[in-house]
């Protein structure tokens, strides 16, 4: 693509009449912006001035949007893993908005832009991926909820969610990763754990993969919110808050089973149908997977699926093939998107 043909797909970009497919040129043009920074030359200064708006105004927005949209990628053969850092819209804005302009300039102190809240919820029946500010990653499963700041603060990353999240938080010593949910305060530097706390829920559950956590229980005072009874977890340990009894319970034999969709794996297939490929993940993850559509068990392809956990692979497979998938209760289901 030569220079004017950028600039005309930009425009088109920043007048909102892409493609999905051009959306796509966009998604991969944004990864190598840093290595070509002259680009947006062929843009007149008000155009470069309405991107940088739009960039900002999609961040907004995605605080709005109850869906948790992904904007979708063209198919190709072969699907690299590389893949997925274009598969989530938010990941791809928050780079190029650290690109384009200095966060300084749109706000004076660091604790505000930290003001500024994306609340998003799933309301879908599938899991949605967030990368956050410091590249950690969360995954909402059908109805959670996760209330984060543009930028997190200086000294702590503090977020909000309710209902059921995976985590894998990125390493930061000097800076603890504070989740607070309904009954529990849940504290972290690094490490990979999910949390299960629903508001009207009698109990809420931390179980750790990674790393090291501590728990303790959430005191809602009538100007403040203080802790107590804080408990340190390591790798398959898990506690249990129990609101009638107001307490925690450790558990140090913890069952992994229900985590292992999380874990990290290195798959290939080439040339195979989607039957397949739906026995080894089911067999690799401890899933039931299954596919509704016989035509679409028939579909073959060539994935590289390396160091993807269930969830991620799902989403390759849902944007390659151009389907669906839906959980219910502990089967997920493949079906053809209408």
């Amino acid at each position: 693509m030569d220079n004017l043909q950028l600039s005309k797909l930009l425009e088109n970009y920043i007048n909102g009449n892409c493609t999905p497919e051009e959306v796509s040129m966009v998604n991969h043009w944004y990864d190598q912006y840093q290595d070509s920074p002259n680009l947006v030359q062929g843009l007149s200064e008000e155009n470069q001035k309405l991107l940088k708006d739009k960039i900002f105004l999609n961040i907004i927005a995605s605080s709005d949007e109850a869906n948790i949209p992904v904007v979708p990628l063209k198919s190709t053969p072969k699907i690299a893993a590389k893949w997925l850092k274009y598969a989530a819209a938010v990941i791809l804005v928050l780079s190029v908005a650290v690109l384009f302009f200095n966060r300084e300039q749109l706000w004076n102190k660091q604790d505000q832009v930290a003001s500024q809240q994306i609340h998003l919820v799933n309301r879908t029946d599938f899991i949605v991926k967030r990368v956050l500010p410091d590249q950690s990653v969360v995954y909402l499963s059908p109805q959670a909820s996760l209330t984060y700041p543009l930028e997190f603060k200086k000294n702590s990353r503090d977020v909000v969610m309710e209902g059921e999240c995976f985590f894998e938080i990125t390493k930061n010593p000097d800076r603890p990763f504070i989740i607070n949910s309904n009954h529990i305060i849940t504290k972290v530097w690094g490490t990979s754990f999910r949390i299960s706390d629903h508001i009207n829920s009698a109990s809420a559950s931390v179980i750790v993969v990674t790393g090291k956590v501590s728990v303790s229980k959430k005191i809602v005072g009538k100007n403040d919110v203080k802790t107590a009874d804080e408990v340190f977890l390591l790798p398959k340990e898990s506690i249990v808050f129990k609101k009638k009894k107001d307490a925690l319970y450790k558990n140090k034999q913890t069952d992994m089973s229900s985590l292992t969709i999380w874990n990290h794996v290195d798959l290939s297939f080439n040339d195979k149908k989607l039957s397949e490929i739906v026995q080894v993940l089911s067999s690799e993850f401890k899933a039931t997977i299954k596919v509704k559509d016989e035509e679409l068990n028939k579909v073959v392809m060539n994935a590289d699926l390396t160091d993807l956990n269930l969830p991620d692979v799902l989403e390759v497979l849902k944007t390659s093939l151009n389907l669906e998938y839906h959980i219910n209760d502990d089967t997920i289901v493949l079906t053809k998107k209408n």
